[in-house]
C-alpha cells in the first residue's frame, strides 16, 4: 500500500521538529535520551547565570543549568540538571553561585552530611560576589580618592593662578637671581678655600702631625691616668671606712672645747680671762710707765743723784734745774695723781 502524500510531508514535518528539539537540546548540553536528575535552588540574585550555565563538582562539569522562574516573593528559582547518577546529593547540600572565570558565572555543587536528597527537591542555594562587584568595590573608594584629588589638585591651581601674579612672578625672579648670586659667592669662596689650603697645606700637615703627637702623648699618660684615678678610689674608700666620720666626729669636739675656752675668757675666768676684761692692769702698766718716764728723765738731767763721780775727793754739787723742767715735771705728777 501506498503511503500517501499527505502523510509523508507530515511525518517529515514531525522528524524535523523532533530533530530541531534534540539539536537544540543537544547544543544545550541536555541528552534527551538519558535519565534527567532535575533539582532546584533558590537565589535572591542569579546574576550571569543563563539557561546554558554549567553545574560543577570540585571543578568537574556534571551537569547545566535548564531553566530559571521568578517567584512569588520575589526570589528566583534555577532548575538544573545532572548527568552523573552517581553523584551523591543531600538534602544540606548547597548549590553556590560563583565566578568561573573573569567574565561568566556558574553553579557548583558543596555537599553536605545528611540525608539523600530526591530528584525534584529543592537544595540551598548560596552566592558569591562576582568578579566584577569585587574589582568594584576595590575601586569605588580609589575612585572617591581620586575625585578629591582632582577636586583638591583643582583648588591648588587655583590658588596658584591667583598667587602667581606679575608682582609674585617679579619676586620669584628676583629670589633666582638672589639665589644666582649665593652660589656665585659661595663658588668664589670655595676657590680661595682651595688656594688657602694649597698655600697652607705645610702648615696644615704640620698642625694635624702635632695633633697626632699629642694624641699619642695622651695615650701614653692613659696608664698614669688610670692609676692616678686607682688611688682617688682607694683615698675615697679609705675616706668612706668610718676615717672620715671619725676625723669630723673629733673636728666637732674641738670647735665646742675651744668655744667653751671663749665663753670662760669673755666671763673673765683665769689669769688670761681677767687680763682680758679688767683694765686694771693696763692702767697700773700705765702708770708704771708714766713712772718710769719720769724717772728716766730725772736720771739724764740729775745723774749725779744715782751714780757719784769724784775726780779729786770733793763731792760734785747738785745741779740746778731749769724753769721748764720743774713744768713738766709738775705736770706728770698731777696727770700721775689723777
Amino acid at each position: 500500500m501506498k503511503i500517501k502524500k499527505e502523510y509523508s510531508i507530515a511525518m517529515l514535518v514531525i522528524g524535523g521538529v523532533v530533530l530541531l528539539i534534540f539539536g537544540i537540546n543537544f547544543l544545550k548540553g541536555l541528552d534527551l535520551l538519558q535519565r534527567r536528575n532535575i533539582y532546584h535552588a533558590v537565589y535572591h540574585d542569579v546574576s550571569g547565570v543563563t539557561g546554558a550555565s554549567p553545574v560543577f563538582y570540585n571543578g568537574f562539569k556534571v551537569g547545566q543549568v535548564i531553566g530559571a522562574a521568578l517567584l512569588h516573593n520575589g526570589n528566583i528559582v534555577v532548575s538544573f540538571q545532572l548527568d552523573e547518577d552517581d553523584l551523591p546529593v543531600t538534602k544540606d547540600t548547597k548549590i553556590e553561585i560563583y565566578s568561573s572565570d573573569l567574565f561568566s558565572r556558574a553553579l557548583r555543587i558543596l555537599p553536605g552530611g545528611g540525608a539523600v536528597a530526591e530528584t525534584g527537591d529543592t537544595l540551598i542555594g548560596d552566592s558569591q560576589k562576582s568578579l566584577t562587584d569585587v574589582v568594584g568595590e576595590q575601586i569605588d573608594p580609589l575612585k572617591r580618592k581620586a575625585e578629591g584629588m582632582l577636586a583638591n589638585i583643582d583648588s591648588i591651581l587655583n590658588s596658584l593662578q591667583l598667587v602667581l601674579n606679575d608682582s609674585a612672578i617679579g619676586d620669584i625672579d628676583a629670589s633666582f637671581a638672589s639665589i644666582r648670586s649665593t652660589l656665585e659667592s659661595l663658588n668664589t669662596t670655595a676657590g680661595r678655600m682651595d688656594q688657602l689650603i694649597a698655600s697652607e697645606g705645610a702648615a696644615i700637615s704640620a698642625i694635624l702631625d702635632n695633633l697626632r703627637r699629642v694624641s699619642a702623648n695622651l695615650v701614653q699618660l692613659n696608664d698614669g691616668m688610670a692609676s692616678i684615678v686607682q688611688n682617688l678610689d682607694s683615698a675615697t674608700a679609705v675616706l668612706a671606712d668610718g676615717k672620715l666620720k671619725k676625723m669630723m666626729a673629733d673636728l666637732g669636739e674641738s670647735s665646742a672645747q675651744l668655744k667653751a675656752v671663749m665663753t670662760r675668757l669673755e666671763q673673765g675666768e683665769g689669769t688670761l680671762g681677767a687680763l682680758l676684761t679688767n683694765d686694771t692692769l693696763y692702767q697700773n702698766l700705765q702708770k708704771s710707765s708714766k713712772e718710769l718716764d719720769l724717772l728716766l728723765e730725772d736720771m739724764r738731767l740729775n745723774p749725779n743723784r744715782y751714780v757719784h763721780v769724784s775726780v779729786f775727793g770733793k763731792k760734785d754739787k747738785l745741779p740746778k734745774l731749769s724753769d721748764s723742767d720743774i713744768d713738766r715735771i709738775g705736770k706728770a705728777i698731777q696727770e700721775q695723781r689723777k
